[in-house]
């Protein structure tokens, strides 16, 4: 008899989507009721997980790698994300608070700057905010202290940035 297998109900389908692969695929074998058939099937399976969870590692490294460009007034300027501190939004403006230097101040939204980070990096905490998981000095009353200022935190957003942080109790 025929069956068919839908990677769609495995961990690959969560890995797909990651990636953003749109097509499910779809593999029909013929079990004869022999073990031989599953063992291929659950290697093909594996070769498929390991193939999908290399593409999306390739794909998060060129995202974190590639450096941002920033237009500030007639100057682009090239911005590494580990010097970024946080992100101050201004309606269709964005402030860049670095490590070294004065912040730069850019034509973009920030919903528009934040598709260009890495999220296990940076956290929205505010509709106004997106920090530096790296560099939060401290938590305390729903404000983030990075260096000298005292960033808000939403309570929309405190539940994401409570599942980013790596608590030690």
């Amino acid at each position: 008899s025929t069956h068919c297998i839908s990677s769609a109900a495995s961990d690959v389908y969560k890995r797909q989507q990651q990636i953003k692969v749109k097509n499910t695929m779809l593999k029909c074998i013929t079990f004869d009721g022999d073990t031989s058939t599953l063992n291929t099937l659950m290697g093909y399976f594996e070769k498929l997980d390991k193939a999908l969870a290399d593409v999306h590692q390739a794909l998060s490294k060129e995202q974190t790698e590639r450096p941002i460009f920033v237009r500030e007034g007639s100057k682009i300027i090239r911005l590494r994300r580990e010097e970024i501190l946080f992100l101050e939004g201004y309606g269709d403006y964005v402030k860049v608070h670095r490590i070294n230097g004065k912040p730069l101040l850019t034509q973009v939204s920030l919903k528009r700057f934040e598709e260009f980070l890495d999220r296990n990096r940076f956290c929205r905490v505010h509709r106004s905010y997106i920090v530096s998981l790296s560099h939060i000095n401290y938590i305390e009353r729903k404000r983030i202290r990075i260096g000298e200022e005292l960033i808000p935190i939403s309570d929309s957003y405190l539940p994401a940035l409570m599942n980013k942080l790596s608590l030690q109790e």
